[in-house]
């Protein structure tokens, strides 16, 4: 046995070339890609995605079943709990709609909070990520660090705190293995101060770095890990449809600016 990382079983592999594209996949023949705005929401949870069909302007077919609603000319979601959970789907989703033309990315969804003093009406905003799942693998290498873009986090933060949320940052832990969260692990990591816990954040970030995209996430808490008991947490007030609309309006300023 050697200490070396397993993942991905041929390492030689971050200069090759695929052997098709996100973009065979979304582009209609004579018709060519979806008309995706240049920033997109990625949303887990159905109350979300009701509070975006009311507001929305248009929706857009990016592949298959994937749907883009368009809230404004440069702000669109996709529902990916329709099409599943977990890394693998959220990172196939991330490549479909950038491969379609959006150039920021960011998720809104629910974490585990591992730090109890964090409030659970906070809109936690991780800017690094322990990588402890497959796919972020086979896009950047182990020893490289996958982080949230910066200046996409200050722009997030800013309007989230303008509507009364806290915006604690940190560190968040991606895991696939829900039932493999361990006793020493959760001890371990809430003392390194890891603010949250998630399935999904660094496969997309590290999609969104190798394709040269902005990447950010926001967490809503839903619950607390501690080593000691798991704790629901119900009676947020605050919820997904409350961060939509600061989310929305960070995004279009981001796309502003990368314009000018």
């Amino acid at each position: 046995m050697t200490d070396e990382h397993v993942i991905p079983n041929y390492g030689d592999k971050y200069q090759a070339d695929a052997l098709f594209s996100p973009t065979d996949l979304v582009k209609v023949q004579d018709e060519g890609l979806p008309d995706v705005p240049p920033t997109v929401i990625l949303g887990f949870q159905p109350e979300l995605t009701a509070a975006v069909r009311d507001r929305a302007e248009a929706t857009v077919d990016v592949v298959r079943s994937q749907q883009c609603h368009r809230l404004s000319e440069t702000v669109g979601y996709v529902p990916v709990h329709e099409s599943g959970v977990g890394a693998p789907v959220t990172a196939m989703v991330a490549e479909n709609v950038i491969a379609a033309g959006a150039e920021a990315v960011v998720m809104l969804g629910g974490c585990a909070c591992l730090q109890p003093d964090i409030s659970p009406h906070a809109a936690i905003l991780p800017t690094e990520t322990i990588r402890d799942e497959g796919v972020s693998h086979h896009y950047v290498p182990p020893e490289e660090a996958v982080t949230a873009t910066a200046s996409l986090v200050d722009r997030l933060a800013e309007r989230l705190q303008s509507e009364g949320f806290e915006t604690p940052r940190g560190t968040t832990w991606t895991t696939s293995a829900m039932y493999r969260e361990t006793v020493p692990e959760i001890e371990q990591y809430r003392e390194d101060g890891v603010v949250s816990l998630c399935m999904e954040s660094a496969a997309f970030w590290a999609v969104c770095e190798y394709r040269g995209v902005d990447a950010a996430t926001v967490h809503q808490i839903g619950d607390y890990l501690t080593a000691d008991e798991w704790v629901p947490e119900s009676d947020d007030e605050q919820g997904f449809p409350e961060m939509l609309p600061p989310v929305v309006e960070a995004l279009a300023e981001h796309a502003d600016s990368a314009r000018d």
